[in-house]
């Protein structure tokens, strides 16, 4: 009965911010602008570029709101706009800095080789870590970037994604799994194709 009641506030707010109502879009935003910052700082690095994600991701959320289907929880569907969305910004920054220089005539990197070759392999160990993660399950993706990125605890991973505690561990052990797999196939591909 006590747990019934929270997702039942959760559900009236939600339908009243459907309907444009002012009361329904503060009870969400002030519900989940805390989770939504966590997650967009982790991933942009900066408080101003979170804070400014978290902005945008709402924004998104609330004009898309007539198109909800309720297939998810709210948080679920918001966290992911908020992860695309601090995605974007972090990638839209990188950019930004490559055409700062470019317009002051400087060199986009001026690095000595050492770096040179230090930002080659990050590069290329984000490039197969995203590659693989696209390759999970919608869940297990969440599930891993918001452990390993968000840096969140099972606990709050159940909370966000509206899932039991052993479902996040079940889930965080088979994508951890599929990733090493999808890792391991993708090196041995590049290690054919170079050889």
């Amino acid at each position: 009965m006590l747990f019934g009641k929270p997702r039942k506030k959760e559900d009236y707010y939600l339908q009243q911010a459907i309907l444009g109502e002012r009361e329904g879009f503060e009870y969400l935003v002030a519900t989940y602008k805390n989770l939504a910052y966590t997650l967009a700082l982790k991933i942009c690095g900066n408080s101003e570029n979170a804070e400014e994600v978290v902005q945008d991701a709402f924004m998104k959320a609330f004009s898309a709101l007539s198109h909800f289907r309720h297939a998810s929880k709210f948080s679920t569907w918001l966290y992911k706009i908020v992860y695309y969305t601090a995605l974007t910004k972090k990638n839209n920054e990188r950019h930004d800095t490559t055409e700062l220089y470019e317009e002051s005539g400087a060199s986009a990197y001026i690095l000595d080789e050492k770096n040179e070759f230090y930002n080659l392999v990050v590069a290329d160990r984000k490039k197969y870590l995203t590659l693989a993660l696209d390759k999970l399950a919608e869940e297990e993706r969440m599930v891993i970037t918001l452990h390993y990125l968000g840096e969140k605890s099972i606990s709050e991973i159940a909370e966000i994604l509206d899932i039991g505690k052993s479902a996040i561990k079940m889930k965080l052990m088979r994508g951890r799994k599929k990733l090493e797999k999808t890792l391991k196939d993708l090196l041995n591909d590049e290690l054919r194709d170079l050889l």
